[in-house]
């Protein structure tokens, strides 16, 4: 109640109701103010007026009794004065000597009362003083003054009440407009204010009704816009970041987002130096506006960060070509850039992996050449080196179609419940010469079956390949076992070594491409670098992981984890 109370006087109805009976309260006022000092002149005026025609009166009954010659001075007195009591009024006769010949005024009201008084000259050179109470007027007043009050309060009454409701008549659709636009404001179309009259305020409804229309039209085309425009722009791998010619972000996408880890408050209305903190993006989105140029360039992400944006800039007009701003399309090309660089050490590593055999090659065909046919023993030596060298090249290039057949997804992947247990069996088998030849005892202890989800072919060549890789970095006399863990889900198999162990450093890069912690060893050993790389690519193939765990001189383990099979 007392908020409603409130809401009322705050109102403008309130308002309008108040200024309405202020306006009353003054006009009444203001007319009774004048209306009773004219009624007060008019009444003294009268008063004075019948006073003069009573002495008059008076005057002329007492010169007729002066003439009249059957009555004494006493008689003569005593009815003059009966005259004016009859009359109401106070009379003195003073004679030419001054001396008071009638006097009708009471010794206490002459004293006590002010007294209206008028004077007339007798014929017989004396003087008719007529006199009359001046509270009378007072008395008079006051009742006029009551009755006028009353009319004043019955006028502001009668008023009070035409104007409130005549301004709730202007003030009702006021309120209805009032509502109708909160309700706009929580985007509520479809209201319409009532419109309950012709005039200006029915007209006025009208009017916004029609409005409310164009702004609903408004609004969903809008929106429908904009949710085009942020579905396009959240669906953009490109980041997209607009700013104003005061230097203020006026847009951003989630890539935006995404790329500088920041959220949309902390980004939008804020300087583009402070809500991306990348001064060369700055000085890009600066010289764009001072240009209005279109530029490329690469930046990096943070001063000292390997992630590097590919960024267009573009100035921003309207179609009167003033400038609005600019807007910089921004791509992550990091993984491009990688690949660039793996690309160009990829050739760099297969020429040189190459280049060692096929230089060895020529120069023992050339020094054969040059003669030396008849040694059997050194043609021989030499074939064999050749032989080797070929076979050598032969593993290479068969590890290079390899990975490539698996990185460009055209190598077979046949799905199948896959027992890894004899996967390790075979591979066990397999391998078993070559671990004789230095004395390592090789162990599979796994010993029920572990069934995955794989592809047969591509799981055998990955426990071929980190169990070979086992016995390679193993001293002669050395073990190289297997094992598994079971999990809910998936299997994470061990294969561990008692080896020479791989430096910390170079356990992350381990299963790049041609990447050898020592390349003299593993050319001895015969290893083309690439088998790690082939492994990884196989086991991401099957959704699974693979990490490597070692140290320098007790050996190494590499964690290898599948999928269980459904």
């Amino acid at each position: 109640t007392n908020l409603k109370s409130r809401r009322f006087y705050r109102s403008l109805l309130f308002k309008l109701t108040s200024l309405a009976i202020v306006v009353t309260l003054l006009s009444v006022g203001v007319t009774t103010f004048f209306m009773a000092g004219f009624a007060r002149k008019a009444l003294q005026e009268q008063v004075e007026a019948d006073l003069l025609s009573d002495a008059r009166l008076l005057r002329l009954v007492w010169q007729e009794t002066l003439d009249y010659k059957g009555l004494g001075a006493a008689e003569k007195e005593q009815r003059i004065i009966a005259l004016s009591r009859e009359s109401g009024r106070m009379l003195k006769i003073i004679d030419n000597e001054g001396r008071i010949v009638v006097d009708t005024v009471e010794p206490a009201k002459a004293g006590s009362l002010r007294l209206l008084t008028v004077s007339l000259p007798l014929e017989n050179q004396g003087l008719l003083l007529v006199a009359s109470e001046s509270e009378l007027i007072p008395d008079l007043m006051g009742g006029l003054t009551r009755r006028s009050a009353l009319i004043a309060l019955l006028v502001v009454s009668v008023s009070l009440l035409i104007a409130y409701f005549q301004n709730r008549a202007i003030t009702e659709p006021i309120q209805d407009l009032l509502v109708v636009v909160r309700r706009l404001q929580k985007r509520e179309f479809g209201r319409k204010v009532l419109v309950r009259s012709s005039d200006d305020i029915g007209q006025l409804g009208r009017a916004f009704n029609k409005l409310s229309e164009t702004l609903e039209e408004l609004f969903f085309k809008i929106s429908d816009r904009e949710g085009k425009l942020n579905a396009i722009l959240s669906s953009m791998d490109d980041g997209v970041l607009a700013v104003n010619m005061g230097r203020k972000v006026i847009l951003a996408n989630k890539a935006v987002f995404d790329l500088f880890a920041v959220e949309p408050e902390e980004i939008i209305g804020k300087n583009q130096f402070e809500a991306t903190h990348n001064e060369d993006l700055s000085w890009l989105l600066e010289e764009t506006m001072d240009t209005k140029q279109s530029l490329t360039r690469e930046v990096r992400l943070r001063r000292g960060s390997e992630r590097i944006l590919a960024v267009t800039s573009s100035f921003l007009e309207d179609e009167e070509g003033d400038g609005l701003g600019a807007v910089a399309v921004l791509r992550d090309i990091t993984s491009l850039r990688h690949l660039e660089q793996m690309r160009q050490e990829f050739v760099a590593n297969v020429s040189h992996e190459l280049r060692t055999p096929l230089t060895s090659i020529k120069g023992f065909v050339e020094t054969i050449l040059n003669g030396n046919l008849d040694d059997k023993k050194l043609l021989e030596r030499f074939l064999t080196i050749i032989n080797n060298e070929t076979d050598r090249m032969i593993v290479l290039i068969n590890d290079l179609l390899d990975l490539s057949r698996i990185e460009g997804g055209k190598q077979p992947f046949n799905k199948a419940a896959v027992d890894m247990k004899k996967i390790f069996d075979d591979t066990m088998l397999i391998l078993q010469n070559k671990a004789k030849d230095k004395n390592i005892t090789l162990e599979n202890n796994i010993y029920s079956p572990v069934v995955v989800e794989g592809d047969e072919e591509l799981l055998r060549q990955v426990a071929i390949n980190l169990v070979d890789n086992g016995i390679k970095y193993t001293p002669e006399g050395g073990r190289v076992w297997v094992e598994a863990e079971q999990g809910l889900e998936s299997v994470e198999f061990l294969i561990n070594d008692n080896g020479v162990g791989i430096p910390r450093e170079h356990l992350e890069r381990i299963f790049e491409r041609f990447y050898r912690v020592d390349k003299g060893r593993a050319r001895y050993l015969g290893g083309t670098g690439l088998g790690l790389a082939i492994t990884k690519h196989i086991v991401d193939k099957h959704k699974g992981t693979i990490c490597a765990e070692s140290r320098i001189g007790k050996g190494t383990k590499m964690r290898l984890t599948l999928n269980k099979a459904n």
